[in-house]
């Protein structure tokens, strides 16, 4: 049984313990709510337009390995992790997912986030890095991966798959796995009267749709990078919660403990002096009696 002290010592770095949670998490809170404002940068009517432009071209059985996978090459697995405190357990859920899809031992790992970098080579993975999702998640961040992923298709990848944290609430985030390349019809397809040969694609086909793949990738990972920061400030805040109902009921365990001891204490005391008072009676009774 511990000390009076000790408990009373307890409670003390417990309820400073407790209120430096309570900063961090109304920080994350202001932070969550603040970078919520900001995912109207997203064009989503320009992406669904763009999305729609994709669709007119595969109705009209324009073929492009961007459109369709014609060769057996690996696939490149991009998993977001994130470099944020507090979120272990969802780059370890991100990794694992990415892992159960891979497909074979060829398949290239590329990881965002330094955490997540340091979790695979703790593994001995093979892995190229990037740089984690700044709280800008600019053009700039998404356009860098670009880059290195349309050097690659078609000649060392044949597919994309990128693994990352969804958002879906503050209190609910899911691993998503999409696709990125070869592009899916995100609709039926249209219904194209005219044949291919109709139509008018400057300056050439080939340039047209490396660049529109180029804008949609860009545009779709900008969509998951704020995503998958929302998912990040929203774990953190779980987590924190329940870091403050776990200290709770810690709290309550001490002070039961305390208040006991505390009791018990007084209890002895009384005993003590009501005893010391029977025996001073009787002293004195005593040399009375004498």
């Amino acid at each position: 049984m511990k000390a009076l002290a000790k408990l009373k010592q307890d409670l003390e770095f417990i309820k400073g313990f407790g209120e430096v949670i309570d900063t961090i998490k109304t920080a994350a809170l202001v932070e969550f709510r603040f970078f919520q404002g900001r995912e109207k940068l997203i064009n989503t009517a320009f992406l669904k337009e763009l999305e729609g432009a994709f669709n007119l071209l595969m109705s009209g059985g324009i073929a492009s390995p961007y459109l369709s996978a014609d060769k057996p090459l690996p696939q490149a697995l991009v998993i977001i992790t994130s470099d944020e405190g507090f979120l272990g357990e969802l780059n370890t859920l991100c990794i694992n997912s990415a892992f159960q899809n891979r497909q074979s031992d060829k398949d290239e790992i590329i990881v965002l986030g330094e955490r997540g970098a340091r979790y695979l080579a703790d593994r001995g993975d093979n892995f190229v890095s990037f740089p984690g999702i700044s709280e800008r998640v600019d053009a700039k961040e998404s356009q860098r991966l670009v880059n290195y992923l349309l050097r690659r298709y078609n000649r060392h990848i044949g597919r994309i798959t990128v693994v990352y944290p969804q958002f879906l609430s503050l209190t609910s985030q899911r691993i998503t796995i999409f696709t990125l390349l070869p592009y899916s019809l995100t609709a039926p397809k249209l219904d194209v009267s005219r044949k291919q040969a109709d139509m008018l694609i400057e300056p050439s086909l080939s340039k047209v749709v490396k660049s529109m793949v180029n804008l949609w990738m860009n545009y779709k990972l900008l969509e998951m990078f704020f995503s998958a920061k929302q998912a990040e400030f929203a774990a953190r805040i779980m987590h924190l919660e329940g870091s403050t109902q776990e200290l709770s009921l810690i709290n309550k365990k001490v002070t039961l403990s305390y208040f006991k001891q505390l009791h018990a204490l007084s209890d002895k005391t009384i005993r003590e002096i009501s005893a010391a008072k029977i025996l001073l009676k009787k002293k004195m009774s005593i040399t009375v009696a004498g």
